[in-house]
């Protein structure tokens, strides 16, 4: 039972560590930016900068969701469309995180030690926490998979590796103990 656990965790940790491992590349190609820190900030500087003239038209007292101007227009959609910084600053580290964590909690796993338990708290946790900062961005032309979905894919792989981990454990214990 303990070997049919462990193979269990291992396709679900390929599944899910491989889709948090990816989850930075996949942000990048979505936003348009392919690895560029200087163009991602150059996208953050526009929004800025839409933000500001929004901000400016609304103390003016003008109504900009009914403004018919296509620059505004342009504002409020680039506005929008653009996830928090802070969210694709930390999904992809957390998602590197999340998927090194799952390595060390397979290997902890095989070696059949008590720190697995740990670890695999910490595995979840750390997937729940990849899944609510990883942003929900439109799709583009050629931008692949919705960053989101990538998430929750890897957040269900990372949990039943993390379960199966925990069993194997639990079931090394338990036939130590029924040899005893």
């Amino acid at each position: 039972m303990r070997a049919l656990t462990l193979v269990i965790m291992i396709l679900a940790f390929l599944v899910g560590g491989t889709c948090a491992g990816i989850l930075f590349k996949n942000i990048e190609n979505r936003m348009g930016t392919d690895g560029d820190s200087e163009k991602t900030e150059e996208v953050y500087r526009l929004v800025d900068n839409a933000q500001k003239e929004i901000e400016k038209l609304k103390k003016q007292g003008i109504d900009v969701t009914k403004v018919e101007d296509p620059q505004i227009q342009e504002s409020l959609e680039l506005i929008e469309s653009t996830p928090p910084k802070w969210k694709v600053d930390y999904a992809g580290k957390l998602g590197i995180l999340a998927a090194v964590f799952a390595l060390v909690m397979l290997v902890v796993a095989f070696m059949k030690k008590a720190l697995v338990t740990k670890l695999s708290l910490v595995v979840v946790a750390v997937s729940v926490l990849l899944w609510i900062s990883t942003p929900d961005i439109e799709a583009g032309t050629f931008s692949g998979a919705n960053p989101k979905s990538i998430a929750t894919i890897a957040l269900v792989g990372l949990i039943v590796a993390s379960a199966c981990a925990f069993m194997s454990y639990k079931l090394h214990l338990k036939k130590l103990q029924a040899t005893s």
